[in-house]
């Protein structure tokens, strides 16, 4: 991939290069009706992604409650907005979904098998089917879910590719195989499970593996729908949710977010030394410059290269603790986008591992605003409530 300066068109990013995956995640949508609003804001994040998105990312997720009562006539909603989607997008069921009694018309309309696993570049994606349990209500892994997950992971391992799990909710809330698919999580290294389900922005770090969760879209209390995107660059794992709006858009993908370290022997988790600091943004053209900035240190240029803008930092200009890693961008038409996150800096390596729960979602850092987690979420579902749906138009 060529290099781009200055004014040039330096929206490229990293799909297809080995060690780097981006998506975007569309939060359950619930539809019921055309008419309905978080279907026509559905309809409205699919035109966004189109516009800003396309082959900048590696695909599209949906996590399941996708039909409100599992009819044909919603299933054909679904279906129709997807038509119109130019990524690449990966379906799994929900509970929702499951509610008329099967999955036959997800099948149908969606996706032929709920679970199954995809290959791409260095990565293993393992979709997993939650509603695979004996009755319409049990979120569960059936026995033969489970052993092929075990051989998928088995293979991945041989194969030498990273596995990341993609499930309807946390995986402690499975009825029957919450322990057995914990253990996998944890005996296989998955660096990350990827979620829906309780309606609310939510990162969870059980000093293994990050579990993320998307919003619904027709979530009320949290602003504006939108989706969230996640990268994972080298051994970093970012997330961030952005709402429906203005573009461009900018995240930090290395070094790690402290709250997010689950490889503290890395250097771009721990920080120190000399260490590259990179970051995709999407949705822009003919930028006029990108700039860092730690702590209150001036800003300093960054370069776009190999679709990512990066610069190699020396960590060892700072005293050890937590600093603030700042982005700035600029376009020549004059739209700004802004990422930051805390970062560690050790240049020993040491790190004092938080307090850990043995329950997944016990975990949650809680509110993170620079991310949209505002920590309105009570654990998995609890208070989780969609509709009646406001109209956001106009109020971003």
């Amino acid at each position: 991939m060529p290099e781009h300066g200055f004014g040039e068109d330096t929206t490229l990013n990293t799909v297809g290069t080995p060690g780097y995956l981006s998506w975007v995640h569309f939060g359950d949508l619930h539809i019921q009706e055309e008419e309905d609003e978080n279907y026509s804001d559905f309809l409205d994040l699919i035109e966004e992604a189109n516009e800003n998105l396309a082959g900048e990312v590696d695909f599209a997720f949906l996590p399941g409650d996708n039909a409100e009562n599992g009819t044909e006539a919603e299933y054909n909603l679904v279906r129709r907005a997807l038509d119109r989607l130019v990524l690449p997008v990966h379906v799994i069921a929900g509970d929702h979904d499951r509610k008329a009694g099967t999955l036959d018309y997800f099948r149908r309309y969606l996706e032929p098998e709920p679970y199954r696993a995809v290959a791409l570049q260095t990565f293993r994606l393992l979709f997993l089917n939650a509603m695979d349990g004996d009755t319409q209500k049990d979120f569960d892994l059936s026995s033969e879910q489970l052993e092929w997950l075990r051989q998928e992971l088995d293979e991945a391992r041989a194969a030498g590719l990273r596995p990341l799990l993609f499930l309807h909710l946390y995986p402690s809330e499975l009825r029957t195989r919450a322990a057995e698919l914990n253990r996998l999580v944890r005996e296989f290294r998955v660096e990350l499970v990827e979620m829906g389900h309780t309606h609310y922005n939510e990162l969870a770090n059980d000093g293994h593996t990050i579990y993320a969760v998307t919003r619904s879209t027709g979530q009320i209390e949290e602003g504006p729908p939108g989706f969230s995107f996640t990268t994972v660059d080298g051994d970093v794992i970012s997330w961030k949710f952005k709402p429906r709006g203005t573009w461009p858009f900018v995240m930090i993908t290395s070094p790690s977010d402290e709250n997010l370290i689950t490889r503290p022997e890395s250097s771009h988790h721990v920080v120190r030394g000399v260490v590259p600091v990179r970051a995709t943004m999407w949705g822009a053209s003919a930028v006029s410059a990108v700039s860092y900035s730690v702590d209150e240190l001036s800003p300093r240029p960054m370069h776009f290269a190999h679709g990512h803008w990066s610069v190699e930092w020396d960590s060892s200009e700072v005293p050890d603790g937590s600093h603030r890693l700042a982005i700035h961008a600029v376009t020549e038409a004059g739209r700004t986008a802004q990422d930051a996150i805390s970062i560690l800096v050790n240049q020993a390596g040491q790190y004092k591992a938080p307090l850990r729960s043995a329950i997944d979602y016990e975990n949650a850092i809680g509110a993170y605003p620079a991310k949209y987690v505002l920590g309105t979420q009570l654990g998995p579902n609890e208070n989780g409530t969609k509709g009646p749906w406001p109209s956001w138009r106009g109020k971003l």
